[in-house]
């Protein structure tokens, strides 16, 4: 019998970042696998590309319904529930924690981390968000027929700060599907426009609090200051609005010549910068997976990462790892991947073996079969 599903897409082509990326991989794949049931979509036509969402037209099971509803507002707990209401679903995706609190049908929801929960903000303004967050997120979590999470690191710390049960929480890896088959022309191209003449090392990520930019910049310079290297880091990734001086910290160092800041880019020009890195670096303190670690080992680039849990998870031995509150073992492990060819050349290798673990495919089969196991 045909089941009546809503996936909640409303911050589908917001930026293809994040939670919006996991809607454009996850989403059309299941519906590929999933011929029997019927799809109701809930988009924000504000921030969807009409062009993005013609990647849903081609399914039959399918119909887009215009919300243009925000995350985080008031209307999405009160306007949106009623619109889920309307089509008396059997199953919702949520994609984020932010269900509407009083919705009582069965639903699924995606909880990526609980970093908010260790960092929540140093503004009043935050503090109050906080507050909110806690409330609709560990609702979210008690109400849910399942969470799905994306790391074991995640789903522990789900289990420890809301107290839900490991039986409840499912683990499905996220992918990679980035192209890795870039032109010379290409790259030439966005080496020119960035000015990049030198080996660089890459970071991906907003420039928010927990990824920690200003300690990664500092360790940064303290290498090429020490070891008189002649590289750059390139930062991709927009601003955090809230905390805007993180650039401007970030920028106050000796060498802030050799630093690029691209802010967002768009998928073609994050594939060239990838093709064209040294090796992907990230100094983060908190993280649920780390998709662009896993988008730099489809590149086979060797990875330098903050030694958590959470990496040393997914990114294995494909990973040289330092402690991020440490500027100068930041700038140690630059210089030790950089200083020997060989052993370069061992975690690039690794890094490719390790980049076949995850695959969208494979997570979208896995989603669907909690779907399944609610439908029963």
């Amino acid at each position: 019998m045909q089941k009546k599903i809503g996936l909640d897409i409303r911050i589908f082509g917001n930026g293809m970042g994040g939670i919006g990326r996991y809607c454009k991989e996850l989403f059309p794949r299941i519906l590929a696998l999933d011929e029997e049931n019927f799809y109701y979509l809930f988009y924000n036509k504000k921030i969807a590309d009409p062009n993005q969402l013609n990647i849903f037209n081609r399914f039959k099971n399918v119909q887009l319904v215009e919300t243009n509803i925000r995350h985080y507002s008031l209307a999405e707990q009160t306007s949106f529930l009623r619109l889920l209401n309307k089509y008396n679903l059997d199953l919702v995706h949520f994609p984020n924690f932010n269900v509407p609190y009083f919705y009582n049908k069965p639903f699924v929801v995606t909880i990526h981390d609980m970093v908010h929960h260790k960092i929540s903000g140093a503004k009043k303004s935050r503090f109050l968000h906080f507050l909110a967050y806690t409330k609709i997120i560990e609702r979210a979590a008690k109400n849910s027929k399942y969470i799905i999470t994306v790391s074991e690191y995640s789903k522990q710390d789900i289990t420890n700060y809301l107290g839900i049960p490991a039986e409840k929480i499912h683990v499905a890896y996220e992918g990679s599907s980035l192209k890795t088959e870039i032109s010379d022309e290409l790259l030439n191209e966005v080496k020119t426009r960035y000015l990049l003449k030198r080996p660089y090392f890459l970071f991906v990520g907003v420039l928010e609090r927990k990824k920690n930019i200003i300690n990664l910049t500092r360790g940064f310079d303290y290498f090429l200051q020490k070891y008189k290297a002649d590289m750059d880091l390139v930062i991709v990734g927009k601003a955090d609005s809230h905390y805007p001086d993180i650039k401007h910290k970030a920028m106050d160092i000796k060498n802030q010549n050799s630093l690029v800041f691209t802010g967002q880019v768009d998928e073609v020009e994050l594939c060239a910068l990838y093709k064209g890195a040294y090796a992907f670096i990230t100094a983060s303190l908190h993280e649920g997976f780390g998709l662009p670690g896993v988008e730099a080992l489809s590149f086979g680039l060797p990875l330098l990462a903050s030694n958590l849990p959470v990496f040393n998870e997914i990114y294995d031995n494909a990973c040289v790892y330092f402690d991020p509150l440490d500027q100068k073992d930041i700038g140690e492990k630059m210089q030790l991947l950089s200083r020997d060819d060989k052993f370069y050349g061992q975690i690039q290798h690794k890094s490719f073996q390790r980049s076949l673990l995850f695959n969208w495919e494979n997570t979208a089969r896995e989603t669907l079969k909690i779907y399944q196991k609610i439908l029963l």
